[in-house]
């Protein structure tokens, strides 16, 4: 694309797709009111040299490269331009920016890019022509970058920022960070494999220099050489620091949280500093003079604080932090990874300069109480006070032997105070209350589950399972055929209404629970009385007639009022009988009765066992007149006197008055072995009910003979 392919108004450009992106020189020189400029989805840019040179905008322009695979920035590409720039880019396969290919630059931001090329003197900056004094670079900001390499004066010209984070670098060449003024300097979670000698130049001068969750592998002598306001040093981790790698004059320093594997001699050397904070870190290894001081010269008491550090040896002078006038120091609990000994004194005294600190250090350390001194001297495990260790233990043993005491002992002594040897199990606090609190969960677990399993159990009793369990598990033979029967006869059809959802093992548990009732019925001694010998009370007046004469006219209740006429027919008649003297004529047998009405449609109920037991004898009293609730037809009284019907018969259903039912075919019904084996009938495929032969059926049944004188004298 060349300089006429944009008309001169334009503010903004957007060029989207594509797949190769290459532009002329001075592409953008008559554009005076752009500001604005945006490459996105180009798989390849090529930015020449001179491609945007001679800019005439005065604003500041924003350039954004996003997505792509390939982006070249070749050497002077942006070049005399009129104001200043702002540069992004993100989100590319490989990058590359070569010598000097900015100019006027005001911030530059390079995110999410897998190969990150820069090449010497990449951000060495030419001033806009309109800035008369010096010109600084606001930020230059690498985010989630891989580097090979940062080269020789890559960091050339004064910025106020350089930020690199969440990135991962190769090496850093010597004088990378050449510039004059570098105002902040921040490496955050990054990783550098290798730090040359001079990578941070002793010609520049830091502000702030923030190393934040750093791995430095490998760190050369003189690495860090710049002069800095403030050094700080969080949360990482070094390897061998070589003598001077930090050799910095420094103001404040803050070393804190940090974990170095070893420190040769000299490996850091803080000089002018004014405070200084080593705090919470892990010295695994130092050599003498690790830490040094030199030409500390200050008005007012500098101020030292060495806390809460983990020391895993303690060579001479390891820290000297001589001064010419008195320290205000802060020396707190700083751990010592070895076991305590009486001759710890003399050593920790001289691991550290002046003398005032070595008095602190030795009385605030913490040396580590193994489980045999914890035993021998019946101390607390762990970290204990070194001279309350000295005062306490040494003053009585100037030499300890408890661990040849225990060597020689065959059976540990069975002491008071001494514990046995199975009980050392216990003597941890943190295991004893582990076990305790594992004892407390394995209880509540173990009530949880009793209370569910009682639960399942109750649950299943209430629901009637434990005798469906049983009866399926535990069938006679025939009922075991008759349910596989059943099964396969039903296999294939589909239901059409409620007979099919009534389950097997319902109708069992229902014909037991009738049996039980049944049975407790039969105990029960049931007083008799002869209803035709009973008085006829006052209430059988003109009221109740003409009510039984409504009911005649209706035609719902014709068949109860006709049934009840009749009835006191029969008994005006037994008792003319009675006045007679034919007391044997007049007798009615209630089991005869009841095998003449019987009824085959009734509700299922199993039949009750016939106990042999005399007929009881009848008292007549009264006037030998029925009572108006006794006028209650014979078929009536027979149904509620007759014994039950087995399970297996079928009965008529109650509401045969209202529907219409087709009555069953004639059939046989073979033997029952129990009394809850049900035969499902075999044409439920097409009715529920179908007709019953002519010589039973209720229609065909002879009626009493009508009242000839009764009847006309009751209308």
């Amino acid at each position: 694309m060349s300089a006429g392919d944009f008309p001169e108004d334009l503010s903004s450009v957007e060029l989207i797709g594509g797949r190769e992106l290459r532009f002329h020189t001075e592409v953008f020189s008559k554009l005076t009111y752009l500001h604005f400029v945006r490459i996105f989805n180009v798989p390849k840019v090529l930015v020449q040299e001179h491609t945007f040179a001679n800019m005439s905008s005065s604003r500041k322009v924003r350039f954004e490269f996003e997505g792509g695979s390939s982006l070249v920035l070749e050497g002077r590409s942006w070049k005399n331009v009129a104001g200043e720039i702002s540069v992004s880019i993100s989100r590319f396969s490989q990058v590359t920016i070569q010598a000097q290919a900015f100019s006027g630059l005001f911030d530059l931001t390079v995110s999410q890019v897998a190969k990150f090329e820069l090449l010497e003197d990449a951000f060495f900056i030419e001033r806009p022509p309109r800035y008369s004094k010096e010109f600084k670079v606001e930020s230059i900001i690498l985010d989630q970058v891989k580097l090979e390499n940062l080269e020789r004066k890559t960091f050339y010209s004064s910025a106020h920022q350089v930020k690199i984070r969440n990135s991962h670098i190769k090496t850093v060449r010597t004088d990378a960070f050449n510039a004059i003024s570098l105002a902040q300097v921040t490496i955050e979670n990054t990783t550098i494999d290798k730090v040359e000698h001079g990578a941070f130049s002793g010609r520049t001068i830091l502000h702030t220099l923030t190393l934040d969750r750093v791995i430095l592998h490998e760190l050369e002598s003189g690495a860090v050489l710049s002069g800095t306001t403030h050094l700080n040093i969080h949360h990482s981790g070094f390897g061998t620091l070589q003598p001077g790698t930090f050799n910095v004059t420094v103001a404040i320093a803050s070393i804190s949280d940090n974990t170095f594997n070893r420190l040769l001699s000299r490996a850091m050397i803080l000089k002018q500093w004014d405070r200084l904070s080593i705090y919470n870190n892990t010295f695994k290894k130092l050599d003498p003079y690790a830490f040094s001081s030199e030409g500390l010269i200050s008005k007012t008491a500098p101020i030292i604080n060495f806390s809460k550090n983990n020391l895993y040896d303690h060579p001479t002078n390891a820290f000297d932090f001589q001064v010419n006038n008195e320290l205000n120091s802060s020396i707190g609990y700083n751990f010592f990874h070895f076991k305590c000994r009486c001759d710890m004194a003399i050593p920790l005294k001289a691991m550290i300069k002046p003398y005032s600190l070595s008095e602190m250090l030795f009385r605030n350390g913490l040396c580590d109480v193994d489980h045999s001194l914890s035993k021998c001297f019946d101390l607390p495990e762990g970290f204990y006070n070194i001279l309350n260790f000295t005062e306490r233990i040494c003053s009585v043993n100037e030499v300890i032997l408890c661990e040849e005491i225990q060597r020689d002992a065959a059976i540990p002594p069975q002491l008071p105070g001494i514990s046995s040897a199975v009980d050392t199990m216990f003597e941890n606090n943190v295991g004893r209350e582990r076990k305790i609190l594992g004892s407390i969960f394995i209880i509540v677990l173990c009530a949880m589950v009793v209370m569910m399993i009682l639960s399942a159990v109750m649950w299943i009793g209430r629901n009637g399972y434990c005798t469906k369990a049983r009866i399926f598990l535990l069938p006679s033979t025939n009922s075991y055929i008759s349910c596989i029967t059943r099964f396969f006869s039903g296999s294939g059809m589909t239901p059409t209404g409620s007979a099919h959802s009534i389950s097997r093992l319902s109708i069992h548990e229902y014909a037991e629970l009738q049996r039980k009732i049944g049975e407790a019925k039969e105990e029960e001694e049931i007083p008799l009385e002869d209803k035709a010998t009973q008085t006829l009370p006052e209430e059988l007046t003109q009221e109740l007639l003409q009510s039984l004469q409504e009911k005649l006219n209706d035609p719902e209740n014709y068949s109860e009022a006709r049934n009840m006429i009749e009835h006191l027919y029969d008994l005006i008649k037994v008792e003319e009988s009675c006045n007679k003297n034919y007391k044997d004529s007049a007798s009615i047998n209630l089991d005869d009765l009841d095998k003449e009405n019987e009824n085959v449609y009734d509700v299922i109920v199993p039949k009750k066992k016939t106990i042999s037991r005399e007929k009881k004898e009848t008292v007549s009293t009264g006037t030998r007149a029925p009572s108006p609730d006794k006028l209650l037809p014979y078929t009536v009284y027979g149904e509620t006197k007759k014994l039950q019907p087995a399970v297996c018969d079928y009965m008529e259903p109650k509401d045969r008055q209202v529907h219409t039912y087709t009555e069953l075919p004639n059939r046989t019904p073979g033997p029952t072995s129990v009394v809850c084996d049900y035969g499902e009938p075999t044409d439920t495929r097409v009715h529920f009910y179908t007709e019953l032969p002519a010589k039973i059926k209720m229609a065909n049944r002879p009626l009493p003979s009508k009242p000839i004188d009764g009847g006309q004298s009751m209308s």
